[in-house]
This record gives C-alpha cells, structure tokens and sequence, in this order.
C-alpha cells in the first residue's frame, strides 16, 4: 500500500511562526480537566523551556508549569508538551502533519487495546506517559503529556551511554509493547493490526514517488557525512561500500522494514536512549523504565527495534559481552507475556537471533544516518529546519567539516559509531 498524503499551506501558515504561541489558556485548561477533573480551577500558567539544541529534531518540546485550585487546597502540576515545529518546506509538513496523527492515535486509540490485553492476561500496563490534551489542527499540531520528571524519571546522557542494568530494563518493557500486539492481533485474526488501525501504516518509507525524493535528498546528504567520517577514520572499504549502496539507501530501508511472519508486531520505530526515561532508587540504580515518543510507531519484524537500539545507545564493550544475553533477556519477557495471554509464542529464541541477524543491516544503515547527529559532541549539530531545507547540501557540508575536525577527539562516537562499523565488517553485513 503506498500512501498519498494530501496537505495545504495557508498564507499564515507560509510566515515563520513561534510554535510556543500556540499554547492557550483553553489548551491548557483542557489538559487540567482531563488530569485532575472538572472542578479543578486553573489559576496560572507558564511555559518553562528546558531543552536543548539537537535534543529534539521532529517536533518542538517544551513544559508548561500549572498552579491550580482544586477544593480548598492550591496545587501545582506540569506538562510536557510536543509542538509543530513550523518549518514550512514540503517535506517537513507531509511529515509532521503524519507524525502527529501518529501519535494522537497510539495514544487514543492502540496503547488502551494494548493495554487491555495485558491487563487481562494478569499483567502491568505498559510504562508509558499519559496524552492529556492534543490538537491536530493543520500546522498548529501539539499535544500536551504527564510530565515525568515529577515523578523522579530522568533521561541517560547519550554521550556515556547506557550500562546493562539500564539495558535490560529497556528490553523487557520493550518485549512487553512486542507481546501485547502479539495478543491484541489474536483476537481478532482476521483483521491485521494495519487495517485495524491505519495510523500504522503511514510510514516515510510507505509515500509517493516525490516525497521519496525529497527523503533521498536528506538521507544522501547524511551518508555523506558518514563516508567523510569513515574516510578520515581509515575505514576506507566501508566508505566505499556506503557510496555504492548510497542512491538505493530509501528502497534499502523500505526492504528491511518488510515484515515477514511470524515477526509482525507493533514496533516503537524510534528506540534510542532519548526515548526512554528511568526513575532510580535511593542508592542510584535504576529501577524503572518508561518509553516515549510514539510518533513513528508501526508493524514490523521485533528485531527492528532490537538493532535499532543495540546499535545506537550502548557502549561496545557491553553491547559485544552481551549481546546474546540481551537478546535471551528480551525473549524471556516476551514469551512469558505471550503464554500468560493463552497464546503460543510465535518464535523460538534461535530463530530469533536469525531473524535479529538478518535485520542487523537497518542498525548499521540507522547508526550510519542518525549516530554523527547524536553524538557529535562539542559540534553544534543544524537544526530541522537546516535539515529539511532546500540547501541541506550546503548546511551539512559546514557541519560535516566541523565533525571531522573534532572527531579523534571524541572518545563515545569513535565508540558507538566505529565500533557499529567494525561489528558489522565481522558479521558480513558489509560486504
């Protein structure tokens, strides 16, 4: 099924605008009253920003601070709010309008069903926020979320990565989400989940012949920073191989993200360290997880989000000690949810890892295009709206210039993106 996203710009919508000012009193009362009930009285409010450049790329991300009366008592809440990020180029727009119709609907409509499977089968629903508020009013999209930080969750800075403690944390919430579409799709066979719920088969990769330009142009000049990157490494061969597979890289992802059964669940689609938060114990440890940002959820092989993730967020050392103790961590989980639905697993852990194995190539592909972004510390990294515009050749070529210069000195990419690079040259995923 290809997809054909139809949109307009209107002649507001064509002037650069500040996603903040779409945030009302009316939004944020209607957020209250969905948190709190209808006799909460708002009192007052304000934006509080807190992230940084090169945090968030798709959306705009900022918090409200709410005082409220609630009885005879004043109270105060907080919301993490998604916003539009107003950047006008076609690309952008079919994008945003279709990741925020994404996200409104997992949280609506899927993750209650999902919920109400596992809570039936005997098990905890998922760890994730709360959507109290959202508009999808076109190029004024937001949606307002519980605000987690309240309750102690923090986010793992991305430039030490992850240890194993946090990692298996993530694994087992992750197989849960897995497993719980694995029930949701048995009980009603002969609906797949895409028809049930078609928010999941709108896709990047799924679109039109122009919008599949418009990804080339942005991917090619990503790869591009990886053949720099690599060259200036001494990782010659790899770069090579980069610049052959390069004009096909879009029909290379769309290949991988082909589900095959019996690997069909409702995947994350974005599971990296920045979208997940933990909550830790009194002596440090963590103790919880929650996962965020469902905005390019779909159906896909489980082993998707497993190398997006071990490829991404974990250090080398850990990730080559224990990779297959991961992967037996995550099927353990997944399995006993699974049969505590009355369902039979679908697959056996060795096939598992053969399916892990042959969708290592998405990892390598993803750590290719996203890993330099993400960590190229001390390197002011464009903005969305640098990389979705018609000179993105020209942004990145500055940027890419600036890495180089600073790469031998940066200890965590040197890690996680050689170290990718060089897992990938011994498993022959790179030929």
């Amino acid at each position: 099924m290809r997809l054909s996203f139809s949109f307009s710009v209107s002649a507001e919508a064509t002037i650069k605008r500040d996603p903040l000012s779409f945030i009302t009193e009316q939004h944020v009362k209607s957020a209250l009253r969905k948190e709190k009930g209808d006799d909460a009285q708002l009192l007052v409010w304000s934006i509080n920003n807190f992230t940084e450049k090169g945090d968030n790329t798709a959306t705009v991300v900022t918090s409200v601070v709410v005082d409220y009366h609630l009885g005879s008592e004043t109270h105060q809440t907080s919301y993490i709010i998604k916003l539009n990020p107003c950047i006008m180029s076609t690309l952008s727009v079919l994008f945003t309008t279709m990741i925020f119709e994404k996200e409104v609907n997992f949280y609506e409509e899927i993750l209650p069903d999902l919920n109400h499977m596992l809570n039936n089968a005997g098990q905890e629903s998922l760890r994730m926020p709360e959507l109290f508020h959202s508009s999808l009013k076109e190029n004024n999209e937001l949606v307002f979320l519980n605000d987690l930080r309240r309750k102690g969750f923090t986010m793992v800075n991305k430039f030490k990565g992850q240890d194993e403690t946090h990692v298996r944390l993530a694994l087992k919430e992750l197989s849960r989400l897995h497993a719980s579409s694995i029930l949701l799709q048995a009980k009603a066979p002969d609906t797949n989940l895409t028809e049930r719920y078609p928010s999941l088969n709108k896709d990047w990769y799924n679109c039109t012949d122009e919008m599949k330009k418009m990804l080339h142009q942005v991917f090619s000049g990503k790869y591009d920073n990886a053949i720099e990157i690599l060259k200036g490494c001494e990782r010659h061969t790899v770069a090579a191989w980069v610049e052959k597979i390069q004009p096909n890289i879009v029909d290379l992802f769309q290949e991988q993200l082909t589900k095959i059964p019996p690997f069909e669940v409702i995947c994350h689609g974005d599971f990296w360290n920045n979208n997940m938060l933990f909550r830790y114990n009194e002596v440090g440890d963590p103790v919880e997880v929650m996962i965020v940002d469902h905005q390019v959820s779909r159906v896909a092989s489980p082993a998707i989000d497993l190398v997006h993730f071990l490829y991404t967020g974990l250090r080398s050392d850990i990730r080559r000690a224990k990779l297959q103790d991961f992967l037996g961590i995550y099927y353990n989980t997944f399995s006993s949810v699974v049969e505590a639905g009355g369902m039979a697993v679908p697959f056996t852990l060795s096939e598992l890892k053969q399916e892990f194995r042959k969708r290592m190539m998405y990892g390598l592909l993803f750590s290719l295009l996203v890993v330099p972004f993400q960590l190229g510390e001390g390197v002011e990294v464009p903005s969305a709206e640098e990389i979705l515009s018609e000179n993105v050749k020209e942004t990145l070529e500055v940027w890419r210039q600036n890495l180089k210069q600073s790469i031998h000195d940066n200890p965590t990419l040197n890690d996680f993106f050689l170290s990718t690079v060089d897992d990938m040259l011994e498993a022959g995923v790179i030929s």
